[in-house]
């Protein structure tokens, strides 16, 4: 029970990317999991994490 809650409260690894949809140039912070979401689910976008550039 203990590692529950822990899980809980451990914060995950985010990532500087750089998300441009065809007409918007959007500047976030997401983790990986919310950059595979996101490259699943639009796949026209391009999602550039700031390492890569």
């Amino acid at each position: 029970m203990f590692e529950t809650i822990k899980n809980l409260f451990k914060k995950e690894e985010t990532f500087s990317c750089i998300i441009f949809d065809g007409k918007k140039m959007k500047y976030l912070d997401l983790t990986q999991k919310e950059i595979d979401r996101l490259k699943q689910e639009h796949k026209d976008w391009t999602i550039t994490k700031k390492e890569e550039c």
